[in-house]
């Protein structure tokens, strides 16, 4: 008798509820995650460090079409790797990350400068809500849905019209995406019990 095949795990486009509770579940289930300091805002909760796959950081690198002009912002940039590669990769002219885990935030400085960009980049550790986002041309997002709708009024105040928004999963509430790209990679599946993702790229309309 041959052998059995399962069809992968794959969350639907639509279910961004059920998206959440699947990505939580991956999180007990083994997944590493940022605990909150006695405290600190609730919000930072909402930020779990889940490694994002090699080859879903070039899909996002790629959709933001990342060049030697942009600056790069990663809002809860975990081990660096987004930042980096924007620069060291992509030829972005800098780039800054922010995250709550000190941790992750001295082996991201520490992985720049292996990489030979930390005169180019930068992370420090601190609340997202509390970050200058003015230099960016591109901001990447991976965050979960709670607290999205106030990430979405902080960056349509404080960025210039036409800088471009890459949100991992996660949509904005109200903010229309210019393009989505779906992709099922079985990268994904050893960190987030899931294959599918989806990315939605977003541009700052004037006024």
């Amino acid at each position: 008798m041959g052998a059995m095949t399962f069809p992968l795990p794959r969350a639907r486009p639509h279910d961004a509820p059920s998206l959440a509770r699947r990505h939580a579940l991956a999180m007990l289930a083994g997944a590493a995650f940022v605990p909150c300091a006695s405290g600190r805002d609730a919000v930072e909760s909402a930020a779990p460090f889940v490694a994002t796959p090699w080859s879903i950081v070039d899909e996002i690198l790629r959709l933001g079409e990342v060049g030697p002009a942009d600056f790069v912002v990663d809002l809860g940039s975990g081990d660096g790797r987004l930042v980096i590669a924007a620069v060291a990769r992509y030829g972005a002219r800098g780039g800054y990350g922010v995250d709550i885990d000190g941790a992750l935030v001295r082996a991201a400085n520490d992985s720049a400068a292996r990489a030979g960009v930390a005169d180019r980049v930068r992370f420090d550790e601190r609340d997202l809500f509390g970050a200058d986002v003015r230099a960016a041309t591109v901001v990447t997002v991976y965050l979960l849905p709670k607290v999205m709708a106030r990430l979405e009024r902080k960056l349509r105040a404080e960025l210039r019209p036409g800088t471009r928004v890459v949100v991992n999963d996660y949509p904005f509430p109200t903010w229309t995406p210019e393009r989505v790209v779906e992709r099922d990679t079985l990268d994904k599946l050893a960190v987030s019990g899931m294959t599918f993702t989806q990315l939605f790229l977003y541009r700052v309309p004037p006024g």
